[in-house]
């Protein structure tokens, strides 16, 4: 890219988890100056983790702004379970250049969903619901503190080795998702309502590291559907013995 191009911006939150029983709406949202930006046109190419060619430059459809295209359950029903897939989204951009995105990804039996939903936070702290009598916000919903803690604590666990569409108990997960979305609504209402929920905050923030640091859940290792020992359990963080 040469340092005069628009530097567009595009919106990949996280790997790409394509469920291979299903079709996978994915999308390339793209934004500069803040706002969503609509390519005229373009085309999406996906590898599989071998370099083979599992959708070769399909053409994009733009919907709202932003290029997309489903990759369906046929496609999918050849290949292998597997990480190490590319998407490449070579999109024609109003600056008239043809800007490639790329982001990884994989073929999945199926992916880890979050475990919580507003209810959850309002059975934690009830003035966080709109329609009670001592309400603290005019929010309406948490889907977005729902959805940033997802991607947060998705994030996490592939740094750290685990593959989230392998947790088979994302039961044992909840702690994780309750105390980090609870920080993060604390943290936005500190910084734009009162500071006094800063301490809420911090609480919430302390109490969702100790909960991810001991963490552990039924992992399905070898991808079959069920996980390796109905018992044992594979830790979120895993501990390492010097000696």
């Amino acid at each position: 890219m040469s340092i005069t191009d628009t530097r567009y911006t595009f919106r990949f939150q996280g790997p790409e988890l394509l469920e291979q029983s299903r079709d996978n709406l994915i999308k390339a949202p793209s934004h500069i100056d803040g706002g969503a930006v609509a390519p005229s046109s373009g085309t999406v190419t996906i590898y599989n983790a071998a370099a083979g060619v599992v959708v070769n430059a399909a053409a994009v459809t733009i919907a709202s702004s932003v290029a997309q295209y489903t990759v369906t359950a046929a496609v999918l029903a050849a290949e292998e379970l597997e990480e190490g897939w590319v998407f490449e989204w070579a999109l024609t951009m109003p600056d008239g250049v043809v800007h490639t995105a790329r982001n990884d990804g994989a073929c999945v039996r199926v992916r880890l969903y979050p475990t919580i939903t507003d209810a959850d936070l309002f059975r934690r702290e009830s003035a966080l619901d709109p329609s009670g009598s001592a309400a603290i916000t005019s929010l309406s919903d948490f889907q977005d503190y729902i959805d940033e803690a997802d991607t947060e604590v998705q994030l996490r666990l592939v740094a750290l080795g685990n593959r989230p569409n392998l947790v088979v108990s994302p039961s044992a997960l909840r702690p994780v998702y309750l105390n980090l979305v609870l920080s993060l609504v604390f943290e936005d209402l500190s910084s734009r309502l009162n500071e006094a929920y800063s301490r809420k905050a911090e609480h919430y923030r302390a109490t969702y590291e100790r909960e991810f640091n001991r963490a552990n859940f039924l992992y399905d290792t070898d991808d079959d559907g069920t996980p390796d020992h109905p018992t044992a359990r594979k830790a979120a963080r895993p501990t390492v013995w010097l000696a």
